[in-house]
């Protein structure tokens, strides 16, 4: 990104207390143009208030008194519409315009690519939330995105994320297939793990109220416990902890899924 553009987000969000910023060209193609209309369909069983105090709860020790956050894949914003309440100094980003217009959030909204910062200032508290770290797909998009965050955190700043293992993907395999009904769409799921290649495919159809109907595909990368660590020590962080996601237990390599917390090494 050249200096005009951070320069202009810099501006942006100083002065814009709402709306969103794209980051993107025209060519980019949104991974959720579809699936945004469903989405809080899809998630109606999270309870993102129980989350964000989760997340808050595990932080707040570690942080900093009024620390500035910065949460990546920020989706439609519905869990920092209740983490934004604990953090005031808060930032969504996502690389969904989509899933950000289905946010009336009274927050800074950026559509940007979170291996691609486009802030030229520290956080105090950078954060991803629900696997959105196995969608990139290569261990090299992992370390891109572990070294952004290092060139963006503050000395004492920290990074919390959560990530799926392979038994989460088996799981899943119970329920490979569903269908349901949100405002006048129609959808039907499919779920695919690869174990040879380690990726999961989430294949949706949806079905728009005037009868169109549109395919979207969105795969996710699942990496072993360990690699997490090795990415951690080639991009200058290291791991503070790793608990069993939503738990305060230890997390280990045969979780369904860890949340991490991480600072920069100093």
């Amino acid at each position: 990104m050249n200096q005009a553009s951070i320069n202009l987000i810099n501006m942006q969000s100083r002065y814009f207390k709402t709306g969103i910023i794209s980051l993107h060209n025209q060519n980019h193609t949104d991974p959720y143009l579809h699936v945004a209309n469903i989405y809080p369909h899809l998630m109606n069983f999270v309870s993102y208030k129980w989350w964000a105090r989760y997340i808050y709860t595990i932080t707040k020790p570690k942080a900093v008194k009024n620390p500035s956050v910065l949460e990546l894949a920020a989706g439609n914003c519905s869990l920092a519409g209740h983490l934004s309440k604990l953090y005031k100094n808060y930032i969504v980003t996502d690389i969904s315009q989509s899933m950000l217009k289905h946010s009336d959030i009274k927050l800074v909204r950026v559509c940007c690519d979170m291996t691609s910062i486009p802030f030229n200032k520290l956080f105090d508290l950078i954060l991803i939330s629900f696997d959105s770290v196995n969608y990139l797909l290569s261990k090299k998009r992992l370390l891109e995105l572990f070294t952004e965050v290092n060139n963006h955190l503050t000395d004492k700043g920290i990074f919390t994320f959560d990530a799926a293992l392979e038994s989460n993907s088996y799981k899943h395999q119970k329920t490979a297939a569903t269908k349901g009904r949100a405002k006048g769409f129609i959808y039907h799921r499919k779920s695919i793990f690869m174990p040879l290649s380690k990726i999961h495919k989430n294949i949706f159809t949806i079905e728009y109220p005037n009868g169109e109907i549109f395919s979207e595909i969105h795969k996710q990368k699942i990496y072993s416990y360990e690699t997490f660590f090795e990415i951690a020590e080639k991009s200058g962080l290291y791991v503070v902890n790793c608990f069993k996601a939503f738990s305060y237990q230890k997390g280990k390599a045969t979780s369904d899924r860890v949340q991490f917390i991480m600072k920069r090494k100093v």
